[in-house]
């Protein structure tokens, strides 16, 4: 008894080939995808943390009586009284004399000190 090959079977190999490149594809894509969420994420932190690191360099540059200090932060960088996603602590270090500078380094952390930004503030003496 004969077989006939009506076609079906070319067709179900072309079908398998063009499932599995389009299973490869979406692999590629979601893995772009993730990529790109991590980044965005990375990066949306350290705007927070340079936005938060200038303020306080303004505010010692301003203020004559400024004074180191740590702030807590929760994760859309609001202010919080205790343990926050963030920390700021900024850190005055005295002139030697008063021909030097007084400066103020600032460190923005996340709360398990990993380090996300740091910023080094130098102020004349009058």
């Amino acid at each position: 008894m004969q077989t006939r090959n009506n076609g079906s079977r070319i067709f179900m190999t072309e079908l398998m080939f063009s499932i599995l490149f389009f299973i490869i594809v979406s692999a590629i894509c979601i893995q772009c995808f993730a990529t790109a969420y991590a980044k965005s994420k990375d990066a949306s932190e350290i705007t927070g943390a340079v936005n938060v690191a200038a303020n306080a360099a303004e505010q010692y540059l301003a203020d004559p009586g400024f004074e180191g200090y740590t702030e807590y932060y929760d994760e859309n960088w609001q202010i919080v009284d205790d343990e926050g996603v963030y920390k700021t602590t900024a850190i005055i270090t005295e002139a030697e004399n008063k021909k030097s500078c007084e400066s103020m380094h600032i460190v923005v952390a996340t709360a398990d000190d990993r380090e996300i930004y740091s910023l080094v503030v130098e102020k004349a003496l009058k």
